[in-house]
């Protein structure tokens, strides 16, 4: 989330970055000010009338031992007692905080300025387009192996069964990420897929993305070990829901950082928002492999750190030798709780065009202060860290991009050269 103090100080500056994102945040960024406002007056109010409070609670017992009537005494007393009561600012701050949760991200300097993901920037294309001498097959028409016929009748629509050679290329590519990825210092975490909802709040998936979310709700039993709080849980839709919550509410010192981690999880998404979009193959399936960067940096390498992880992921093609290329995404099209991101798209021949198999962010210290984590600087002050996600990357996507590159005219595909010494 936003710091609060920052908006007060910056208000129409922050309104004016916020607007270059799709909707308009005037109304609730000057109510979030106004509230805080009053939310300070209570606090000084209540400091006063405690102060009061406490001077005229010290003259009762001299008023008994001097024989005065305490009756006026303690109708001021009362007064004092009630204004403290009436005076909440815990009400207030809850709606600031509601508030706050919901103010999204403001995009970075160097974020273009857009309306959709029409108006982003490409950077840069990679590799080389293969021409085809002879018909090009989709990736789900190439392969039987690839099986969501099955899947659907066991789960549902956009599920998929991999099976022979496919599995065991998409279980080479997962271990192949992670070890470049290794290679290049990150530190490998295996990860829970299953979180309670603070931790999706600390994130920002929550509130913003509930509609995405497979949630899973536990009955109310007094015999269940799980507490009134903990009965709402939820599959993740990617691992950087728990690598942003790793240190949450812990104090890092200065010299640990930058922290590289990465993991490898089944990811879980409802794409409630894609209906009739992508609904064949492996693009936009509901549970999808996904090996996750993750990074806590200082905030003056934050841009630099995030233009090694977008090389980092770009590693992973190049060695795949698939065609891609880099996008600097607009303010229109940046999620939430991102403040600038870097999209990579790799080829897919058969529908003539790059699809997004990557992205790469910085939050900032959004994300960082609705986790709490705190790092002490070399002068010992308390800062919140940079925290930087990207792909890297969804297996799926890579797995179709392969087998519609590296398809052959007979039905068989190619395994890349990288992937060889996995294969033995």
């Amino acid at each position: 989330m936003l710091d609060i103090k920052f908006i007060v100080e910056n208000t129409d500056q922050v309104i004016e970055r916020l607007n270059t994102r799709p909707g308009d945040y005037t109304l609730i960024v000057r109510e979030t000010v106004e509230l805080y406002k009053q939310y300070k007056e209570i606090l000084v109010k209540n400091e006063t009338a405690k102060a009061a409070l406490n001077e005229k609670s010290k003259l009762i017992g001299q008023y008994k031992r001097d024989g005065i009537d305490i009756s006026p005494l303690m109708e001021e007393i009362n007064t004092y007692k009630e204004e403290l009561a009436n005076n909440n600012p815990e009400i207030i701050k809850k709606q600031i905080d509601n508030n706050l949760l919901v103010i999204p991200n403001i995009p970075h300097l160097d974020t273009p300025v857009g309306a959709s993901e029409d108006d982003n920037v490409e950077l840069s294309t990679h590799g080389n387009i293969r021409k085809f001498d002879f018909p090009i097959k989709a990736h789900y028409e190439i392969t039987d192996e690839l099986d969501f016929k099955r899947a659907a009748s066991i789960s549902k629509s956009r599920f998929v069964i991999t099976s022979g050679i496919i599995a065991k290329l998409e279980r080479a590519l997962m271990n192949f990420m992670l070890d470049t990825h290794g290679n290049r210092g990150y530190t490998e975490f295996g990860l829970p897929v299953v979180v309670n909802s603070q931790t999706l709040y600390n994130s920002g998936q929550l509130p913003k993305f509930g509609d995405d979310l497979f949630k899973i709700s536990r009955p109310t039993d007094e015999s269940d070990e799980f507490s009134e709080n903990e009965r709402d849980f939820y599959l993740i839709p990617t691992a950087e829901v728990v690598l942003a919550n790793i240190h949450a509410n812990e104090i890092l010192t200065y010299d640990v950082l930058p922290k590289k981690y990465m993991a490898f999880t089944q990811c879980f998404r409802k794409e409630a928002g894609s209906a009739g979009r992508d609904t064949r193959g492996l693009i936009r399936v509901h549970q999808f492999g996904k090996v996750e960067l993750f990074k806590y940096v200082k905030g003056a390498d934050a841009d630099n750190e995030l233009n090694t992880m977008v090389k980092d992921a770009a590693h992973i093609l190049d060695l795949l030798k698939l065609p891609y290329r880099i996008l600097s995404l607009c303010t229109g099209d940046i999620s939430a709780g991102n403040a600038k991101t870097f999209d990579l798209e790799v080829w897919y021949p058969s529908q003539d065009k790059y699809r997004e198999c990557s992205s790469c962010s910085t939050t900032g210290d959004y994300q960082g202060r609705r986790t709490g984590v705190r790092f002490t600087n070399e002068d010992g002050n308390k800062e919140i860290p940079h925290l930087l996600n990207g792909s890297g990357m969804a297996t799926g996507r890579i797995l179709g991009a392969i087998i519609e590159n590296y398809q052959n005219e007979d039905g068989t595909i190619s395994i890349p050269t990288a992937l060889k010494r996995y294969f033995i």
